[in-house]
């Protein structure tokens, strides 16, 4: 036996969570992660779920401010939730948000499964404040 220790890595779905809202917020045209009700209800009622059955939690979906993320077989399933900026096409920031979570997901060694970004909502930015006049 070798006194070696042993070499590996253990990435849970907090971690491709946290990975992917780091990827929203860095993405351009993107203002903010966002939570759809539907959502917010099937995390409660999971919760609610769970203690009636006074189950731990498994960990098995992990949210992280409009990012949910969970891992089966190998391979990372995220769910994203943004408002886009109304200055750019939705459409191709959500491909770009995919395609940054796909690129940030490989260095981790976890295979990407679907990675679904849903837009929320396509918002004007907020005006910059007024310069003071002297």
């Amino acid at each position: 036996m070798t006194d070696r220790p042993v070499q590996g890595k253990v990435i849970g779905s907090s971690v491709i969570a946290g990975i992917a809202a780091r990827a929203a917020r860095e993405t351009p045209g993107i203002l903010r992660l966002d939570t759809t009700l539907g959502q917010l209800m099937v995390r409660w009622g999971a919760t609610a779920r769970n203690n009636l059955r006074r189950v731990p939690d498994s960990g098995s979906r992990t949210s992280c401010d409009g990012v949910y993320a969970s891992i089966s077989g190998g391979r990372a399933t995220i769910d994203v939730e943004v408002a886009t900026d109304a200055r750019f096409n939705a459409l191709e920031v959500a491909a770009n948000l995919q395609e940054r979570v796909r690129q940030a997901l490989r260095r981790t060694g976890v295979a990407a499964g679907a990675i679904n970004v849903t837009v929320c909502s396509i918002e004007e930015p907020p005006p910059a404040p007024p310069y003071p006049r002297w």
